[in-house]
């Protein structure tokens, strides 16, 4: 055989080893994308209010401008998204349509004694109530979840007073301008 041939059925071999190798990678991920994952555990929603509340007072106990932060952070990625953008309407209001703190749902939150109870739960859905004491006054606010994989998203907060979705269903919100896209320079030439 010449030099040419062994290079020829070198070539040959690796190129059967090669295509050997990317069957067996290809079989290997089919199969492993057949096993479904162990399923998560889902986040009691109890226990998933209660972790807003206490996110919410590590981060006042440092400073009001922390507390207002993580308050509007827990609003972006804790309200469900038609909720959010309900919210978000109210930017362009000139008095406030919730005046103050949505999780509190009250001007003064320097709460103490938070409690959370689940007190109806579905696979999609569940409502927990938030107990706490301002002052000397008892707050019960209670906050209607939707599921989202393997934790929940808030859909709703009310209180005795109100609910953010009514509260932003009966403001006068002004239409926003129609915003139209620049068209693009001309070309030159």
């Amino acid at each position: 055989m010449t030099a040419e041939g062994h290079a020829f059925a070198w070539g040959l071999q690796m190129f059967r080893i090669l295509s050997l190798a990317g069957a067996l990678i290809l079989g290997a991920s089919i199969a492993a994308a057949d096993i479904p994952p162990p399923p998560a555990e889902t986040v009691a929603p109890d226990v998933f209010v209660k972790s807003l509340y206490d996110t919410k007072l590590e981060a006042e106990a440092v400073s009001p401008e922390l507390g207002r932060a993580t308050t509007d952070s827990l609003i972006l990625t804790h309200f469900s998204a038609d909720l959010l953008a309900r919210y978000k309407t109210i930017y362009y209001v000139d008095e406030p349509v919730i005046d103050g703190d949505v999780f509190m749902m009250a001007q003064e939150w320097e709460p103490t004694d938070v409690a959370t109870k689940t007190t109806a739960q579905t696979p999609e859905t569940a409502t927990v109530e938030a107990t706490f004491k301002i002052g000397a006054e008892t707050r019960v606010v209670t906050y209607s979840l939707k599921a989202l994989r393997n934790s929940w998203e808030i859909d709703d907060i009310a209180s005795p007073e109100g609910s953010i979705r009514k509260w932003i269903g009966d403001a006068k919100i002004p239409a926003q301008p129609d915003l139209q896209p620049v068209p693009p320079p001309p070309s030159p030439g």
